[in-house]
């Protein structure tokens, strides 16, 4: 029973995981196959694309960054869940895709605040003080515990890994 339970949620996790990342390339695809024909507007530069200063190009530069930052650090995930459906919770390459998922999404959620930061000053210079509380102030802050999670837990399963083959050496 408890075999058939962790095998569904392993599945379940995989599936999601596998949603998740082609919904977000399916989206990223269209978003860089929309910018050239000016249907995208990032949410902290408004106006048309003809009054984009140096600060308005950086911030979508960093967000496109970001953006195949956490792509990236998605495609690690859905590796670290197909090896995880094989039941081989310690073996090396779950352990490395832990780590290098969880270090692209802490990146991207450093990335994420930097360009909330740079829309804020963006707003400062245009005489405009506005600090608004919504989700997408949880969404960087949640990447980065994400992500640092995702490293912690790698390191914890090296330890448990070399732990058991220590033990297996001994008996």
């Amino acid at each position: 029973m408890q075999i058939n339970s962790s095998m569904k949620k392993s599945f379940l996790f995989k599936s999601l995981v596998d949603y998740l990342y082609i919904l977000n390339v399916g989206g990223f695809l269209l978003l860089l196959t929309t910018i050239s024909f000016g249907f995208v507007e990032i949410n902290v530069i408004k106006g048309g694309d003809e009054h984009w200063s140096l600060l308005a190009i950086s911030i979508s530069c960093i967000s496109v960054l970001t953006c195949i930052v956490f792509l990236r650090g998605v495609y690690y995930l859905r590796k670290m869940a197909r090896h995880l459906l094989t039941h081989k919770y310690f073996s090396k390459q779950i352990i490395k895709c832990l780590k290098i998922s969880g270090t692209h999404f802490l990146l991207a959620g450093v990335m994420f605040v930097v360009i909330m930061i740079l829309g804020w000053i963006g707003k400062l210079r245009e005489g405009l003080f506005e600090f608004v509380y919504d989700i997408n102030l949880m969404v960087p802050l949640f990447l980065m515990i994400i992500g640092l999670f995702f490293m912690i837990q790698s390191e914890a399963l090296l330890v448990a890994k070399n732990f058991k083959e220590e033990n297996e050496l001994t008996v």
